[in-house]
């Protein structure tokens, strides 16, 4: 019986350092790169969650990807259609408007949303949503992904060239 009951007590230890070990590894390794949840109610006004984009307008969506040209290079968001335009600050940004504003035009007439994003620290998504709202080129409503790039290739929405 005091075997027994030493034997439980170790397989009970070696259960809790067990523990302790895959929780110091998940908080090392896999937690900083997990993405914090997208609360919809919590965001800003302009502002969108993937998944609202996906359960309000699921395909009906222009993207404007406004992270620098050598990211867009490197690898970007892919579709069969003109639904990705890249649109980012610089001497360049009127032309990309331009061969945009067509396609931008007509996204409210198709119920659709337009969605800029770049990359998480930077600030060009909310720079070119303000500047597309201000010329009002469309009555689709523009929004900002929150998360930007890293919630989409999350998604596995990213095609790496």
């Amino acid at each position: 019986m005091k075997d027994t009951f030493a034997q439980l007590i170790r397989l009970g230890l070696i259960i809790v350092a067990l523990a302790f070990v895959l929780y110091w590894v998940d908080a090392a390794w896999f937690a900083p790169r997990r993405l914090p949840a997208c609360v919809q109610s919590e965001l800003p006004q302009g502002r969108v969650c993937l998944e609202t984009v996906r359960q309000q307008w699921q395909d009906r969506v222009v993207w404007v990807d406004a992270r620098s040209e050598s990211d867009f290079e490197i690898n970007h968001l892919m579709f069969n259609d003109n639904r990705m335009f890249p649109i980012r600050p610089g001497a360049q940004r009127q032309q990309l408007i331009d061969a945009a504003a067509e396609r931008l035009m007509t996204a409210g007439d198709k119920g659709e949303c337009i969605v800029v994003f770049c990359t998480g620290d930077c600030t060009s998504s909310e720079e070119i949503a303000a500047e597309l709202r201000e010329l009002q080129l469309t009555e689709a409503p523009i929004y900002v992904l929150e998360g930007g790039w890293d919630v989409l290739r999350a998604a596995g929405m990213v095609n790496f060239q």
